[in-house]
């Protein structure tokens, strides 16, 4: 890349054939699949199942995961305001799946800072 990133794509939706037994339980743990081959899986494993059971660690994720695209998608002012406002519709979505009401994770959201108040009333409109 152009700012000196590595980036490596795996697309684990196709056929691991002729790959290394790595690669292969790698493409497995990418698509959720269990993997038995060692120990790093195992942990693999064990981490994602903890994590995924933990809705704040998931919402620091998903904050993260937020500013990431955010920097990605800076070199347009509207994909830049577009993508915040898709980032704060799934951190809601996410709230509402982890069993707080509309109003908690308004508030969570709003407590963000991502995109105006206007913004997120349009997007809780969507849950009314």
């Amino acid at each position: 890349m152009q700012d000196g990133v590595t980036k490596i794509i795996i697309n684990s939706q196709v056929s691991a054939e002729g790959q290394s037994e790595d690669l292969k339980a790698l493409a497995k743990l990418m698509n959720n699949e269990p993997v038995k081959l060692n120990k790093y899986f195992d942990y693999a494993q064990r981490r994602i199942k903890e994590i995924n059971e933990d809705p704040e660690m998931r919402e620091k994720i998903m904050l993260y995961e937020t500013r990431m695209l955010e920097r990605e998608q800076a070199s347009g002012k509207a994909g830049y305001e577009q993508g915040k406002a898709d980032a704060a519709k799934i951190i809601l979505e996410n709230q509402l799946n982890n069993g707080k009401t509309l109003e908690q994770a308004t508030e969570f959201v709003r407590n963000l800072k991502l995109i105006s108040d206007k913004e997120l009333e349009k997007i809780i409109d969507l849950y009314k």
